[in-house]
């Protein structure tokens, strides 16, 4: 479907601007603005995607009120490219018009159909063109800006302000967490979010190549450097150009490849493998971690040098468990919504999902819910299914209850004793299990029945007593 183009048309003769809507009658998608001066242009500017303006818009031949009008939309921020329609060709005219953003110019007699309509047909394109790069850039930001950092726990919400506030910085950052538990999406979106986001984003994962080709594969190599180096290699600190480079896993970096590295960045340049000349190094580096590096620094195996080189700023990303029902609530929703078959959680079955250990943090949970869309024969996902499909939960009870404690430490501060409320919730939901029968709920809860009655006084819930046995 072609894109929908206001025209202005700034003149002031009325026939030149008939003479202009007439010649455009056949364009599809056209909407026609006539102003007779400047200050009519101004006014009219709103909504514009295309101006046709006269150099001079009065009888006066020093006049250059369309040279004015361009100025002042220059001036006001606006980017609205205009085509002057002319009746002198004077050279310095055009030539500043074309300063002030001015894209194409037509003398005044040679208006003619064959002239105006590709002009206004090739403006069309590029502006469907453009809007599908704003499109494309909006999904992603979507898929790796700063609004993919899914989840409303405040260390997440730390780390989507750090993102932005170094996003802009060419200052190496140091991405800590555990793995799985989106890393790489923190990278991206500090690339996605500067100034280097139209160019390459890099990852070499430095653990899953061996030590002797992974120099090679970083600063690139020249034909016959080593055996076997049939041809020249673009390494990939040259593939980022003026991007983002991320050494995830640097922590197990090669020690003689840390001290290249360490070269790199301070030098701000690099020398592939065999070459006599080094290259600059353009782009901005990030790396990440899940390992302890000020521990490897004192085991020898990480140099101190490079570990201070790198940790100018660091964003520790927290594990789902650190991140709280809420966080894995959304990521659930989230990652569900993502395909095309709409599954739909049971309360039980969320519940179970979050009393299940994560190892695999983020990741982990997005290829459980992959695998659900793909094996679960029905959309109502349940415990059973879970049970059948991801396994069996192996969570321990000393597991469970560390899980619900980190869960309960990260929620949101309400204003009240986080102790007491979970006290009350304990004895509550014990007695609504067991029908108000305070035995079984002191059996279910593994206290002493009296034990039980004195905190539920204690805490004054002033809810009836059902019980057959006294509680004295």
């Amino acid at each position: 479907m072609s894109a929908s183009v206001r025209i202005l048309i700034v003149d002031d003769h009325r026939h030149v601007r008939s003479t202009i809507r007439r010649l455009l009658r056949r364009v599809e998608g056209v909407e026609i603005v006539e102003a007779a001066s400047a200050a009519e242009g101004l006014a009219a500017l709103e909504g514009v995607d295309l101006m046709l303006v006269d150099v001079r818009l009065s009888d006066d031949p020093r006049d250059r009120g369309g040279l004015d009008l361009l100025r002042e939309v220059q001036r006001s921020g606006r980017r609205i490219p205009a085509v002057m329609v002319s009746a002198s060709s004077a050279t310095a005219d055009l030539r500043e018009a074309m300063q002030l953003g001015a894209r194409d110019y037509i003398l005044k007699d040679e208006l003619c159909e064959e002239l105006v309509v590709p002009i206004v047909e090739s403006f069309r394109e590029r502006l469907a063109l453009d809007g599908e790069v704003q499109k494309l850039r909006a999904r992603v930001d979507g898929e790796w800006g700063i609004s993919a950092l899914l989840g409303s726990s405040p260390a997440m919400e730390r780390v989507r302000k750090t993102v932005a506030r170094v996003a802009a910085a060419d200052a190496p950052v140091l991405i800590l967490g555990e793995t799985g538990s989106g890393k790489e999406m923190v990278a991206r979106a500090i690339h996605q979010a500067g100034p280097r986001r139209d160019e390459p984003f890099v990852a070499i994962n430095c653990t899953a190549i061996p030590g002797t080709l992974l120099e090679s594969l970083l600063f690139g190599h020249e034909k016959g450097a080593f055996t076997g180096a049939d041809r020249r290699r673009r390494g990939r600190i040259a593939a980022a150009e003026a991007g983002t480079l991320l050494l995830d896993e640097i922590g197990d970096l090669p020690l003689e490849v840390q001290g290249k590295l360490l070269r790199v960045l301070e030098d701000r340049k690099f020398l592939p493998v065999g070459a006599e000349e080094e290259l600059p190094l353009r782009g901005r580096v990030i790396a990440a971690t899940n390992a302890d590096l000020q521990k490897r620094v004192q085991q020898g195996t990480f140099r101190s040098d490079l570990f201070y080189r790198l940790d100018v700023v660091t964003i520790h990303v927290p594990s789902l468990a650190e991140r709280g029902p809420t966080d894995f609530l959304e990521l659930l929703t989230s990652f569900a919504d993502e395909l095309p078959r709409r599954l739909r959680f049971t309360e039980r079955a969320v519940a179970w999902l979050q009393r299940r250990p994560w190892p695999g943090n983020v990741r982990e949970l997005k290829n459980v819910i992959r695998r659900l869309s793909i094996m679960a024969e029905g959309d109502e996902i349940d415990v059973p299914v879970l049970e059948e499909l991801v396994g069996a939960s192996n969570v321990s009870p000393p597991q469970a209850i560390d899980a619900l404690v980190d869960a309960i430490l990260a929620a949101p501060d309400a204003g009240a004793s986080k102790y007491r409320e979970v006290e009350r919730a304990l004895l509550r939901r014990a007695l609504d299990q067991t029908g108000g029968n305070h035995s079984a709920a002191a059996r279910l809860l593994g206290m002493d029945r009296k034990a039980m009655a004195r905190r539920w006084e204690r805490l004054d819930l002033g809810l009836d007593e059902r019980d057959d046995d006294d509680l004295h």
